[in-house]
């Protein structure tokens, strides 16, 4: 009886000395691999003001305004936010999903999430939108969001990043995930680690960025599904390959990504022919600035013959200043009509480049079809 109730009193003065110690010796069996951190409301909290959002999607203006329970808030700005790692043997990606999935489904943060996804659903009713463009209005949302570069070792919670009206690459790409695994997409966390960056999954049809059946989303500015940017903040380059951390259980696929990658290539290719054009148009402009200083000089020694009365002279020059006048004429008339192009494209292109929340819109300009 005796040796029988020691070990359970031995066992926990054990664990008192190691916690104490602040040792992180891992006990299969008896704690887990890796702790996350959780939110702790913190009552009594307040808010000054609930933020309120409006942006533009498609052909209409959107307005967000769901409040932010002042105690969930308060309680995701002072937890830790990073994982405790206890199995020295779990790998970087593991925890680090980890960490992500916990943030994200954080239990303290699904008011915030119904409450916006009413909002959303109410928009897809009255404005009969189809899952693509649903998902669209919900990823433009988050894309509207300010980004502000954070320069921290782990992202904020969903809940502070709505609330904060603003984030960074990783604080935007948990929020957007988090909604739109909560309206059955299958998307992922796209984690760039050599280039610091982080970015949206969304299932597609076909192979998806990188072979990973995820179309790349970019949640830190306003820009079409499944379209890479260039460059990001910084001048970055994406060019290593994706750690995927797949975030809920959805399957609903976004299935334009031929159509945002067709206008994507439609939009390169109206900006070379617009480089083309405008170098065209200087040089031309050049050459006809010199062919009218021609033209003036010789219409001014014509008038000096006439005007000292030296009409043979004066007469031998007349048919070369028309054939030049005609050229000049037919010359300026061609590059008025190449600048009339050149204005249509830069117009095209411009209007197209500021709307790209209208993925619609942009299609029915380019193609001249419904989107």
């Amino acid at each position: 009886m005796t040796r029988a109730a020691t070990f359970p009193v031995l066992f926990a003065v054990l664990l008192a000395i190691l916690f104490a110690s602040g040792c992180t010796w891992y006990l299969p069996g008896i704690m887990p691999p890796v702790a996350y951190p959780a939110i702790t409301p913190e009552p009594g909290a307040e808010l000054p003001l609930s933020p309120v959002y409006s942006f533009p999607f498609q052909d209409f203006e959107v307005r967000i305004a769901v409040p932010v329970d002042p105690a969930v808030y308060a309680g995701a700005r002072s937890a830790e936010k990073t994982a405790r790692i206890y199995d020295t043997a779990t790998k970087d990606e593991e925890w680090r999903s980890g960490l992500y999935r916990a943030m994200i489904t954080d239990p303290a943060q699904e008011p915030l999430y119904d409450a916006l996804i009413r909002e959303f659903r109410a928009i897809r009713s009255a404005h009969d939108l189809d899952p693509d463009a649903y998902l669209e209005l919900i990823t433009v949302f988050v894309q509207s969001l300010p980004y502000q570069d954070q320069d921290l070792q782990s992202p904020k919670y969903p809940v502070e990043t709505y609330a904060d009206g603003q984030g960074d690459c990783d604080d935007k790409s948990l929020l957007l995930a988090g909604l739109l695994a909560r309206e059955g997409y299958r998307v992922a966390l796209l984690h760039f680690v050599p280039e610091q960056h982080m970015a949206v999954g969304v299932g597609c049809t076909d192979g998806g960025y990188f072979g990973t059946g995820y179309a790349y989303t970019e949640a830190t500015h306003v820009s079409l599904v499944g379209v890479v940017p260039d460059q990001l903040e910084g001048n970055i380059t994406l060019v290593s390959e994706p750690f995927v951390t797949p975030i809920g259980a959805g399957n609903l696929t976004y299935i334009r990504c031929n159509e945002t990658r067709a206008i994507q290539a439609h939009l390169e290719s109206l900006r070379v022919r617009i480089d083309a054009l405008e170098q065209d148009l200087g040089v031309r402009q050049q050459a006809l600035a010199v062919e009218r200083a021609e033209l003036v000089a010789l219409g001014q020694r014509m008038e000096r013959l006439r005007a000292d009365g030296d009409s043979s002279g004066y007469n031998s020059l007349v048919a070369g200043y028309n054939r030049d006048a005609r050229l000049y004429n037919e010359r300026l008339e061609a590059f008025r009509r190449t600048a009339g192009e050149y204005a249509l494209l830069v117009d095209l292109y411009n209007t197209s480049i500021a709307r790209l929340y209208d993925r619609v819109g942009i299609a029915r300009a380019l193609f001249g079809s419904p989107g």
